[in-house]
């Protein structure tokens, strides 16, 4: 067995053609920041009396799971597979201009997207079938690359021969953010965070040591801004129980795809309430607001958040489901693996 550090443990993922069912390589692998993902083992105890003081006689393991966390920069092309988990439903255009448009909305099921996640290193060569996104989390500050968080519930892992391959994407930074507030100019933020959770579940059944399932459960949308405290506008919107529109948008205009296209990712919350209101700042500090938000689902719009991303990446389907062949375009295949 071999020591080493966490740069060399590799992470990849593949969107499943059928849930459940392991895919034989991945589509990206993702550059990671923090890793956590492991695999665990849910155990019974045999505590039963045989007339002494002691505590347990037995024990055996009755579940076997992956679950975990991964940390990284928000890059135009591998983040759109974590957003096609994230909310479940995705369709992407014809190419324009060298760009694809990725258009993902929440599907209304308890069945979302699931990914192979494949883990390598320099001891071990896994896969983990059946790899539900239980939470996204993107985060920007004005001092660091934007930044996500997600975290993973899947099937026990099983072994695999993989051959990680990295490719160059592009990354968003603070000065491609842009967020306006009920369809109006944009507000000038310190930092944002947006939390999708998905309430992820296992779902054991009898004659396995696996999930026979993992299934999504309720649906929410959170986060919150700071900025700072130079009125009592956004302070109101929380004691007024204001409910406005959020608009996030990403748009790196150091890169150019085509002859006049960028890289861009944006968000859209039909509406969302204002929760809760906190002022922070020492004596020789400017003061500064934090406000919380919670998505609402918006009867007119008929969803509570939508993302669509720009980048030079087809789709986010399995390459099984695109089955390309010289006689059929990317375009064709896409549209079949979508219907």
């Amino acid at each position: 067995m071999t020591k080493q550090i966490q740069r060399l443990v590799d992470l990849g993922m593949c969107r499943e053609a059928t849930r459940g069912t392991a895919e034989d390589e991945a589509d990206f692998w993702i550059p990671k920041i923090d890793f956590d993902f492991i695999p665990k083992a849910d155990v019974a105890v045999d505590n039963s009396s045989l007339g002494i003081i002691d505590s347990r006689r037995d024990s055996a393991v009755v579940q076997k799971y992956g679950e975990g966390s991964l940390g990284g920069i928000v890059y135009d092309e591998s983040f759109g597979l974590l957003l096609a988990l994230a909310l479940g439903a995705c369709s992407s255009s014809v190419v324009s201009d060298e760009a694809y448009t990725h258009t993902f909305t929440r599907a209304n099921t308890n069945a979302h997207y699931a990914a192979t996640l494949f883990v390598k290193d320099e001891n071990l060569d896994e896969k983990y079938a059946l790899g539900m996104l239980n939470q996204l989390t993107i985060n920007a500050v004005v001092d660091d690359y934007i930044k996500f968080t997600a975290g993973f519930i899947s099937k026990k892992g099983a072994s695999t021969s993989s051959t990680p391959a990295y490719s160059a994407e592009n990354a968003f930074l603070p000065k491609h953010m842009s967020v306006a507030l009920g369809g109006g100019g944009e507000t000038a933020l310190k930092s944002l965070r947006l939390t999708i959770n998905k309430n992820v579940e296992t779902w054991p059944e009898l004659g396995s040591d696996e999930p026979g399932d993992i299934v999504n459960k309720e649906f929410a949308v959170e986060g919150e801004m700071e900025l700072v405290f130079d009125s009592a506008t956004e302070r109101d919107y929380v004691l007024d129980g204001t409910k406005k529109s959020i608009d996030i948008v990403l748009t790196n205009t150091d890169v150019t795809l085509g002859t006049g296209t960028h890289p861009s990712l944006s968000f859209d919350i039909s509406s969302a309430s204002f929760v809760d209101f906190s002022r922070s700042g020492g004596l020789g500090d400017v003061e500064l607001q934090t406000i919380r938000f919670e998505g609402n689902f918006d009867l007119g719009t008929a969803k509570t958040i939508s993302a669509i991303l720009v980048n030079a990446h087809p789709a986010y389907v399995s390459y099984d489901a695109l089955a390309l062949t010289d006689e059929i375009t990317i375009a064709e295949a896409v549209e079949t693996a979508e219907s």
